[in-house]
């Protein structure tokens, strides 16, 4: 003898359950005159055949042709008799709640395509959260004729496509595997966009979604680790020369105009002794380039001195200065030691010794 409903409800004790059908049993049937009583986060679907006739949204509905006419067409052929006899149908209620923090990760690592390490393998996990957009589509694409439907039942089904919309999202970054961290916002906004169709077609809507700190192996970790570290001392030693050329530039700027052009000019040239005495030489080294250095070696102490002089202002300094304009016989000597030393070319010796050579 078929179960008679009086009051059709259902009320979720556990707050998990996505869809529950009712009656459960397959000789269930419903009375005309019972009434249907829908909570506020559910909604109430009636099938015949697998297909959704009628909705019912949040409420209490007593099941007559009066109060409830469209129900009138929907059971045409399906009642037992006529008046208050009873008839068959299936009833899911749909719970239309936000249900939170659903887990998702991958089961195994993901291979990521990093730009520096070639492919290395990622862990990759966060949270989400989804809400049944469309009952009916939700019912027959994901519910089937399961009697209770629970967020446990989906919650792998729908992982799968997380993980791979993670790993899709990913690739399209090409970023760095240390630098992910710092685009875990574009990462949710690609996923979820990926995603969209999916739940949609489903009957369902991905609301919020969690990224948490992508992972690897220990040994591919302390790969970066050790690169990162040796990046970071390469940079600190970068900023170091750059600051030490930078006051040096400083230094020689400041020379340049207290001392005027010849004692920056000296100036120029002891850098230039440092820098060849630093070189290292050897057997295989150009005896040109030994004697050049060899002879600015010993002009070194004099040009010092010099440029000593210069910048204290010392009266021989002046003297010396004022007698080699004065003297063009003094300044025909002092081109010739700029020649012999290399400084200025033959043909710049040629045309300052013209000059001076008019004055005698």
């Amino acid at each position: 003898m078929p179960n008679l409903a009086k009051i059709i409800e259902y009320t979720d004790a556990a707050g998990d359950a996505m869809a529950v059908r009712f009656p459960r049993g397959d000789e269930g049937v419903i009375e005309w005159g019972s009434q249907l009583i829908v909570q506020g986060d559910q909604v109430a679907v009636f099938f015949r055949d697998g297909k959704p006739m009628v909705t019912f949204k949040p409420g209490r509905y007593v099941l007559t042709t009066q109060n409830v006419p469209i129900l009138t067409k929907f059971i045409t052929g399906f009642v037992y008799g006529k008046g208050q006899t009873p008839f068959r149908a299936t009833v899911y209620y749909v719970s239309t709640k936000l249900f939170r923090s659903l887990r998702w990760g991958t089961p195994s690592p993901i291979n990521f395509a990093d730009p520096m390490f070639m492919n290395i393998p990622v862990r990759a996990n966060g949270m989400f959260s989804v809400e049944v957009a469309h009952p009916a589509v939700f019912v027959n694409k994901i519910v089937g004729t399961q009697p209770l439907f629970r967020t446990s039942d989906i919650e792998e089904y729908l992982r799968s496509f997380i993980v791979t919309a993670v790993q899709d999202t990913l690739g399209e970054l090409a970023k760095p595997f240390q630098e992910l961290s710092k685009f875990s916002r574009e990462v949710v906004i690609g996923v979820k966009s990926i995603l969209a169709d999916e739940f949609r077609n489903s009957g369902l809507e991905l609301k919020d979604l969690t990224l948490n700190p992508l992972t690897t192996t220990p040994e591919v970790q302390a790969a970066i680790d050790k690169m990162t570290a040796e990046a970071a001392a390469a940079a600190s030693n970068a900023r170091k020369i750059e600051m030490e050329l930078a006051a040096k530039a400083r230094g020689a700027a400041t020379l340049a105009g207290s001392g005027g052009a010849a004692a920056y000019q000296q100036f120029q040239m002891g850098d230039a002794m440092v820098a060849m005495a630093n070189r290292p030489g050897g057997s295989g080294a150009n005896p040109m380039d030994t004697g050049v250095n060899l002879g600015l070696a010993m002009m070194m102490p004099q040009m010092m001195q010099n440029m000593m002089k210069g910048q204290a202002g010392a009266p021989g300094a002046v003297a010396v200065e004022a007698q080699a304009k004065a003297d063009p016989v003094a300044k025909l000597k002092q081109i010739k030691e700029l020649l012999d030393a290399g400084i200025i070319t033959p043909e710049e010796y040629e045309a300052k010794k013209a000059e001076w050579l008019k004055q005698l």
